[in-house]
């Protein structure tokens, strides 16, 4: 555990030097950038079918991702007043060979006037071993398209019932039944 701290802490500051270092990007302005926030992504919009993701990008110079099938984490720096650039990358196991390597993800966005959305390209990068054993050529694939809308602070509303309790008889319905989604 104190070699993963420690690790954590060296990379952060490496991190923070990074974006410290952005040219033509003050600190104060990355600190105030429209990207900063918490997103819901959806990196294939002419997909109905694929699920959108969660993304955090934190002062800093920090991303986190959250997808269905596993989380990426990465960094970010100001290109200009409202875009940004981005690299996060995703790991990769099998359940028979273990850990593969990471998918590296790269992206380049455009925050709307309003600051409520975003939209920009991407590429992926899998690991060269995974991309021949795949049939794809070794390097960045795509562009790809993606957009974003930030998630808004809203109220709390009225209650319509009381909580469940946890094994209580008034289980909430399982994921298949629930109209949420």
């Amino acid at each position: 555990m104190r070699r993963l701290t420690s690790t954590t802490i060296v990379l952060m500051a490496l991190l923070l030097a990074t974006l410290a270092a952005a040219p033509g990007v003050s600190a104060q302005a990355a600190a105030e950038h429209p990207a900063i926030g918490a997103w819901i992504i959806d990196s294939s919009p002419e997909d109905p079918t694929n699920p959108p993701e969660l993304t955090l990008i934190a002062p800093g110079g920090i991303i986190t991702n959250a997808a269905p099938d596993g989380a990426g984490y990465g960094s970010w720096t100001a290109t200009g007043d409202r875009s940004a650039d981005a690299t996060f990358l995703v790991p990769i196991n099998d359940p028979e060979a273990g850990f593969l390597g990471f998918l590296t993800i790269r992206t380049s966005v455009e925050v709307a006037e309003d600051g409520q959305s975003f939209a920009g390209t991407y590429t992926l990068e899998y690991p060269a071993g995974m991309a021949e054993a795949m049939g794809a050529p070794v390097g960045q694939l795509g562009p790809g398209e993606v957009t974003g809308q930030r998630i808004a602070v809203e109220p709390m509303g009225e209650p319509v019932g009381p909580l469940l309790e946890e094994g209580g008889p008034d289980q909430p319905p399982s994921p298949e039944a629930s109209p949420v989604g």
